[in-house]
């Protein structure tokens, strides 16, 4: 369905009482005032957080993710908190046709999105499936500059504690704004360590998150010259990427 389709919808990923635990935590930290300049604050703080590190770097999303990727995982820094209130017009918030390509995130990068409530027909995601595999089309100032038509499917049973992933040259939208309901959600970017970063993802900086037995090996040996014999008869040191390395989940 990805490859197809260009994104795929998780069913009930996360475990509902870590959502709820979420939830509340994010729902604690609210002020008044700019809705997306809370939300950023919020976002700062919740990464510090167990709640946080369950959600990005727990072995079902790092299998997920290396099913997807291949053994070297990655997670590109500063996730995103979106908290949709009923009838917000902060742009930021209420995005139109797009794909992140144009935002500077490499073809080789993974969406997740997490979704910490439920959205209805009106405040969820709508996605264009199969744009993703007409590469990359134009856009200007935000919106899609090319005569063409998509079928445009709004995502309107998400749960909370569903996942959905999406390939970077996707067109998708924000469904709009509810009138009653409010929408929680946080994306975070995973990549292989071993694919080209774009200079946004490289400004950024990134995570590792696993190590594949090949690069297991080269670090072993040291360095990317395969210098050799730099271990032959001494002591094999590991360093603080390889004490990382994280099994992928069942």
């Amino acid at each position: 369905m990805f490859v197809e389709d260009g994104y795929a919808v998780h069913r009930g990923f996360h475990d509902k009482q870590l959502i709820a635990e979420c939830r509340k935590y994010i729902l604690s930290k609210r002020k008044k005032g700019d809705v997306h300049e809370n939300a950023v604050e919020i976002m700062e703080a919740f990464q510090k957080t167990d709640l946080y590190e369950a959600v990005v770097t727990n072995k079902k999303m790092l299998g997920l993710m290396q099913k997807m990727l291949g053994p070297d995982v990655c997670l590109l820094g500063y996730d995103a908190l979106w908290i949709n209130v009923p009838k917000d017009r902060n742009p930021v918030l209420l995005k139109g046709i797009h794909s992140d390509a144009w935002t500077g995130t490499s073809v080789n990068t993974i969406f997740a999105k997490v979704f910490f409530t439920d959205v209805d027909e009106f405040n969820g995601m709508s996605v264009c499936p199969g744009s993703h595999l007409q590469g990359m089309i134009p856009v200007r100032n935000r919106a899609v500059d090319a005569d063409v038509e998509f079928e445009s499917v709004n995502l309107s049973k998400i749960k909370a504690g569903d996942v959905l992933i999406w390939h970077a040259l996707l067109l998708h939208s924000t469904t709009g704004h509810s009138d009653k309901n409010t929408r929680i959600s946080m994306t975070s970017r995973y990549k292989s360590t071993e694919s080209p970063f774009s200079s946004q993802e490289r400004a950024l900086g990134y995570r590792t998150l696993s190590v594949g037995p090949l690069n297991k090996i080269n670090r072993i040996i040291g360095n990317d010259y395969l210098t050799p014999l730099r271990t032959y008869g001494g002591h094999v040191g590991i360093d603080k990427r390889m004490k990382i390395y994280v099994a992928p989940a069942e």
